[in-house]
């Protein structure tokens, strides 16, 4: 007994509260790792002309306040994968209703395409370190040759149509 008494003093018994207080915190902030929203979403139109506005209305309902990083991306026709810049903000639990707007880029091939995207949450301290992500459900839509836009038209003998080295128009020299 006497061992143990040893070690029975008022710094250690403090910490031993502590830690012993905050194991549910802590325990809570690494279990949870559930997305922070239920949502319903739905197309508004089917086909977008280049340069125009890919529209998607969202139902969703927030199950916690937490900061949102939306990272989305359009592949079109031709496989180019075409990035969109990511969206920050802070939601509060509760229901919402929304209506996005993705830009469809002007170089963007005509023809069937697909819209992603991944949203990164942080709803407590830990998952400042280690975010929760979760991706959307993939739409597919079509992408129309926007005429006021095209990069070459008809005259004489040009024909218009897309760039041979489109899927490449990334790269730089």
């Amino acid at each position: 007994m006497s061992a143990y008494r040893r070690y029975l003093t008022f710094p250690n018994v403090v910490a031993s509260v502590v830690c012993l207080a905050a194991l549910p915190w802590l325990y809570w902030m690494i279990l949870d790792r559930r997305p922070a929203a239920d949502s319903v979403s739905e197309i508004i139109s089917q086909e977008v002309k280049q340069g125009d506005f890919l529209q998607i209305a969202y139902k969703v309902v927030w199950t916690a306040d937490c900061k949102i990083v939306a990272f989305r991306y359009v592949i079109d026709e031709m496989q180019v994968e075409w990035p969109i810049s990511a969206q920050e903000r802070i939601v509060q639990a509760g229901p919402a209703e929304f209506t996005i707007r993705i830009p469809i880029p002007m170089a963007a091939a005509p023809g069937r395409a697909l819209y992603k995207g991944t949203i990164r949450y942080e709803c407590n301290p830990w998952q400042k370190l280690f975010p929760l992500e979760q991706n959307l459900k993939e739409r597919q839509f079509t992408i129309l040759p926007n005429e006021d836009l095209a990069w070459r038209r008809r005259q004489g003998g040009f024909i218009e149509g897309p760039p041979v080295m489109r899927k490449f128009a990334g790269v730089t020299q």
